[in-house]
């Protein structure tokens, strides 16, 4: 534990699934919580053998549920039709709080109707998975979505702690029923996961060969969460069918809309589409984190010399700066070309581009 650790009330916290989003909730409350003990449970063993080596956690079963015996709090990471099968273990068990990340939270909450379950959703994420992918700073600035059940008998020194470790992860605790979160989640998530999987696949039947190198630039960047686990999103979609079905129709009306304006050459009809669209996307809140992962990409222009590549990400590691992926790109002998880099946000980038530009790099 470091110094900067922040107090939530909580000593011991289990873990039910060390995927993306449990690898990056044991790493955060590790790091930064002065919970003393969090013990996990993942069907994976090198998932655990690696969280356990690093320390992340100091227990770890494959299948045993009573490895949470004790714990203050128990956040169930795992997919949704997994957790709502596992009221049975969990009622005979001694927890203080038990709670869940799942991004659909009225089908939980109703196959789980224990007096200790309180709906959480981190919203957060990425179209990378497993516990290799997770890391300790995916909640900054995020919001985290907490429903409390009317039937709920936590305490509410145990709501505040829970609300304290939320904060201490850098997340943003938000309270709101579980009809009202998956009304919103189905337009903000689900909606798009479906919209960029149905580009993806246009593309793959329209696609002459050509169109997979003109599609590479933009519309690889606005189609990267098709990347994402299908397994988890069928499943996902499938228990968000009751919210994401009239989303989904609403959609489906307004592409009508587009269409109409094109056939009827009506430009003012475009213009105006393309104009309200902007215009909500421009006030959006760029402080905040949304249950779709961030992301900005970097160009820097090197010249052919050895260890160019290594000498920049020397310097965005010094700054503290992840890159997420690296791209080389035009590289031509003894004239150099261009290292596309993609950083995690908008502020990351700006602070890259301030570094790198002081080194002397050009870059855009």
């Amino acid at each position: 534990m470091g110094e900067e650790t922040k107090t939530t009330g909580f000593s011991k916290v289990g873990i039910v699934g060390l995927g993306l989003i449990g690898g990056s909730l044991a790493k955060a409350i590790h790091s930064k919580t002065d919970v003393q003990e969090i013990v996990a449970i993942d069907t994976d063993m090198k998932a655990g053998e690696l969280a356990a080596s690093e320390s992340v956690i100091t227990d770890f079963s494959t299948d045993d549920l009573s490895i949470l015996d004790g714990c203050d709090l128990v956040i169930l990471c795992a997919p949704i039709d997994a957790i709502k099968k596992m009221q049975p273990e969990l009622k005979n068990l001694n927890i203080g709080l038990i709670t869940d990340v799942g991004s659909v939270k009225a089908p939980v909450m109703e196959a789980i109707t224990l007096p200790n379950l309180v709906g959480g959703h981190p919203m957060a994420g990425s179209e990378r998975h497993g516990y290799a992918c997770s890391s300790g700073s995916l909640f900054e600035n995020a919001l985290y979505v907490i429903c409390v059940p009317d039937t709920c008998e936590v305490s509410a020194k145990n709501l505040e702690s829970f609300e304290n470790l939320i904060r201490a992860i850098g997340a943003i605790p938000m309270r709101m029923t579980a009809q009202e979160h998956d009304k919103r989640v189905a337009a903000v998530s689900h909606l798009p996961h479906i919209v960029a999987s149905s580009l993806s696949l246009l593309l793959a039947n329209l696609d002459d060969g050509a169109l997979s190198r003109m599609a590479a630039g933009g519309f690889r960047d606005i189609t990267r969460i098709a990347s994402s686990d299908p397994k988890l999103w069928a499943g996902i979609t499938e228990n968000s069918k009751k919210a994401l079905l009239p989303v989904l129709e609403q959609y489906i009306e307004l592409l009508s809309q587009w269409k109409e304006s094109l056939q009827d050459n009506d430009k003012a009809a475009l213009e105006k589409l393309f104009m309200q669209g902007a215009c909500y996307r421009d006030h959006l809140d760029t402080n905040l984190r949304g249950a779709l992962e961030a992301s900005s990409m970097l160009t820097v222009y090197v010249d052919d010399k050895p260890g160019e590549l290594a000498r920049i990400t020397a310097i965005l590691g010094k700054g503290n700066i992840n890159i997420r992926n690296i791209n080389i790109r035009n590289f031509r002998t003894y004239e150099g070309g261009q290292v596309s880099l993609l950083l995690g946000t908008a502020k990351e980038a700006v602070e890259a581009y301030a570094l790198l530009k002081e080194a002397g790099y050009e870059c855009d």
